[in-house]
């Protein structure tokens, strides 16, 4: 549950982020396209604002008499068809005075007046959700107008230019007919019908200044990159901000007031020193109070947008929360797996033996963040995020189970030859003091892999080998060994070994060469590991002084050579 609380604040703050990330990126791709997209102006476009009304006025002017001629036109038509097409031509001609006198306001106010339009664009949804949506496509229209409008207006430009060329190209080939052409009939047909184009392609100039007009206050009004980010995040943290800020504070105080109250209650009651007694149901109201946690946080969050009337920020965070309940339906079995451990029912429980990474670990507690204990390592408890026990499986253990084969202090030897004494032991290396002084490191994994022998644990021996002359046969095999043995009982008690001596064998081994080889075997406890070496050598050192104390030669190898007897008759 902790997680997918974790989860949510850190996708909610990111697409926050990203929303005024995208606000400051259209407004400066408005301004990179307005540098981009400068076209060339007309000459027409140094026009004053009075010289731009003028061109309107007349353009209005041609188009009512246009309308009256067209009215006379009307009423001495008789067929209903050819009556219907004038009526039709006149309503056109209408339409585009109306256009002009907008344009005639907008140019003199300044202002664009069909910004108060209060008609919204159908949109193929229900009514429940365009309700909705609607405010947050508002604002982003909001955010991006200047950009969007500047756009339209050079597209605007370039429409009416390119009629005008079209328009001027038609009168130039109309006037060139009517000097080719000598009939009367026709002449006056093409003079009425250049007028007409004539009168349209003025109106097309007026407009086309209208809208030049309008494009050179916009660029005129024009800001930095910078002071318009910073517009956005002004007026962002004055009103819409400050509303995020109350319901974020709104979310954490609920959250972290329901947590202290958890806390308290295992402070002060026997909750908290159950540990893995808990109940079934006590597991279970754990795990429902960490669910009701959460969500009456989230229902703060979303009832103090409610009531400050920011429904954008409302929207937005509506649509978040489907969004997010609607992907974890992926993860839900996850989740169910983690809600399994909680409740202690899963593969993995309190108070057992756990394999995690290679080494065994005790299940301290299931929790959002569990702990795990290894008493035989320096810095043995770990905490870990419950997802990770998923798929592991814990077991009883004895309590006579090691955690670990060695512990700080202990005489250890390795498969590859190493031998010395345990440093340091953490979960993640080994560190042995080696015979020279010089530490050795390895991965906790590697050292285990390496098979440890323990010297310190329980017991260990150390053996030598002594060879005496073959003067001593007669006494090889019983006195000897006898008064050998006794002998370094005595040697043994003057040093501090004596007192850890567990069992020491002196036994006839073999006769060889050069000598009778009797075989020294000394047990001792673990507490003298560290003396592995100088036991070896007092072992060796106590044989020769009793070979010295009681006359026992001691022989070197020797090379006999033999004769055949042909070879010594021969001589």
């Amino acid at each position: 549950m902790n997680h997918i609380t974790s989860n949510i604040f850190f996708l909610y703050s990111i697409s926050t982020k990203l929303l005024l990330l995208i606000s400051a990126f259209l407004l400066f791709s408005g301004h990179h396209t307005l540098a981009k997209g400068e076209v060339s102006l007309h000459s027409s476009a140094s026009l004053s604002t009075s010289d731009t009304l003028q061109k309107i006025i007349l353009s209005k002017q041609n188009l009512r008499e246009r309308i009256a001629e067209e009215e006379k036109k009307l009423k001495k038509e008789k067929t209903e068809a050819r009556q219907e097409a004038i009526r039709t031509k006149i309503q056109e001609i209408t339409s585009r005075i109306q256009a002009l006198d907008r344009d005639f306001e907008r140019t003199v106010s300044g202002v664009d007046l069909e910004g108060f339009s209060t008609t919204t664009e159908n949109v193929d949804w229900n009514q429940e959700l365009r309700e909705l949506l609607s405010p947050i496509f508002e604002e982003v229209k909001k955010m991006t107008a200047r950009p969007r409008e500047m756009e339209a207006l050079r597209k605007q430009m370039a429409l009416y230019q390119k009629r005008i060329n079209l328009t001027g190209n038609a009168i130039k080939n109309m006037q060139q007919h009517l000097a080719d052409n000598g009939s009367e009939i026709v002449q006056k047909e093409l003079n009425s019908l250049i007028l007409a184009r004539q009168q349209h392609y003025d109106e097309l100039e007026a407009r086309l200044a209208v809208t030049q007009q309008q494009l050179a206050e916009k660029e005129q009004s024009k800001v930095s990159i910078f002071s318009s980010i910073t517009a956005v995040f002004q007026d962002f943290f004055k009103s819409r901000g400050l509303n995020f800020i109350f319901a974020l504070s709104a979310f954490f105080v609920i959250f972290l007031l329901m947590r202290e109250i958890q806390r308290l209650a295992h402070k002060k009651t026997r909750l908290g020193r159950l540990g893995e007694h808990r109940s079934f149901l006590l597991r279970l109201s754990i795990i429902v109070y960490y669910l009701l946690t959460f969500l009456v946080a989230l229902s703060s969050f979303i009832l103090v947008l409610y009531l400050s009337g920011d429904w954008v920020l409302l929207g937005l965070a509506l649509l978040f929360l489907f969004g997010v309940f609607w992907t974890s339906k992926h993860t839900l079995p996850k989740f169910w797996e983690q809600a399994k451990l909680l409740l202690n029912i899963s593969t993995v429980r309190e108070g057992e033996r756990i394999i995690y990474q290679g080494l065994p670990w005790r299940v301290m507690a299931l929790n959002i963040y569990t702990r795990l204990h290894n008493p035989d390592l320096r810095g043995g408890m770990i905490r870990l995020p419950l997802s990770d026990l998923i798929g592991l499986e814990s077991r009883p253990f004895h309590v006579e189970e090691p955690w670990f084969p060695t512990k700080t202090g202990d005489m250890v030897e390795l498969s590859d030859g190493t031998i010395g004494t345990v440093a340091l032991q953490t979960p993640e290396q080994v560190i042995l003091d080696t015979r020279g002084g010089a530490h050795k490191t390895y991965t906790t994994l590697a050292f285990l892999g390496l098979s440890p022998i323990n010297y310190s644990i329980n017991t260990f021996a150390v053996s030598s080998i002594l060879g005496v002359d073959y003067a001593c046969q007669a006494d090889i095999t019983r006195k000897i060994p006898d008064l050998l043995h006794a002998y370094i009982i005595n040697a043994l008690k003057t040093k501090e070994y004596g007192e850890d001596l567990i069992e020491l064998i002196v036994d006839f081994k073999e006769a060889a060469d050069s000598s009778l080889n009797l075989f020294i075997f000394g047990k001792f406890s673990g507490n003298q590991a560290s003396n592995y070496f100088a036991l070896s050598r007092f072992l060796q050192q106590a044989a020769v002084d009793a070979c010295s104390a009681y006359g026992w030669g001691i022989p070197f190898p020797q090379v006999t050579l033999h004769q055949p007897e042909q070879s010594k008759k021969s001589k």
